[in-house]
């Protein structure tokens, strides 16, 4: 599993405008992090995606793939993309 993450990472981080590129688990361990992102981070990225799939359930909407948000952190010239894929969390920072 390990070799998959570093090269799941290592495309990201290789994209146009991506600076920096995490995945966490479930309970918020960075299970990898690239470029300006900090694996202490991961514990926060992992709360927002998981308050954010809850208030998607609140409104009534059903557990479907394109139904899981993606939350979009604007800052400055950058923006940190974050979304859950089953036990995981991506973020993605962009200039």
């Amino acid at each position: 599993m390990e070799t998959g993450i570093n090269n799941i990472l290592a495309k990201l981080t290789e994209s146009e405008g991506v600076i920096g590129v995490l995945i966490a688990d479930e309970h918020g361990l960075c299970l990898g992090a690239r470029g300006i992102a900090k694996a202490s981070s991961a514990g926060f990225i992992a709360s927002i995606a998981t308050h954010a799939r809850e208030l998607t359930e609140m409104k009534g909407r059903s557990d479907s793939k394109e139904d899981t948000p993606t939350i979009s952190v604007e800052y400055g010239n950058s923006t940190i993309l974050i979304r859950s894929e089953g036990n995981h969390t991506l973020a993605v920072w962009k200039s």
